[in-house]
């Protein structure tokens, strides 16, 4: 974990691209593909603040070769209080609401054919 304080902490949670991030893995979990398609941002971007995450221990991730899924993980004590509180508060934001259902979308879509391809490519 990145030894920041609360307020740094926050502070860089409160990036907005890192927030949609945030929003979307709230929703559903998703592969790197999906967050690039839902927020419109070249994948090196997403996969940029998807790694801030992983350091702040926001996101854990679950490799399903050749991919890798994404799914919000409250870190333990007053940072996971806060994350929890984020959470909570992007849920209540109209503008969010978009970028939320697609995020459900894709993630019934998407996911059983890629986990169903990664289960033929191992047998």
């Amino acid at each position: 974990m990145i030894p920041l304080s609360i307020r740094d902490y926050l502070c860089t949670l409160a990036e907005p691209t890192r927030l949609r991030v945030l929003n979307c893995l709230a929703a559903a979990p998703l592969f790197v593909s999906d967050v690039v398609a839902i927020l419109g941002l070249p994948q090196p971007t997403v996969s940029r603040h998807l790694k801030v995450l992983r350091d702040l221990e926001t996101v854990h991730v679950t490799p399903l070769p050749p991919f890798v899924l994404y799914r919000l993980a409250a870190p333990p004590g007053p940072r996971g209080r806060l994350l929890r509180h984020l959470v909570e508060a992007l849920r209540a934001d109209p503008a969010a609401k978009t970028d939320r259902e697609a995020a459900v979308a894709r993630s019934r879509a998407d996911a059983v054919p890629r986990v169903a391809d990664t289960d033929a490519d191992a047998g």
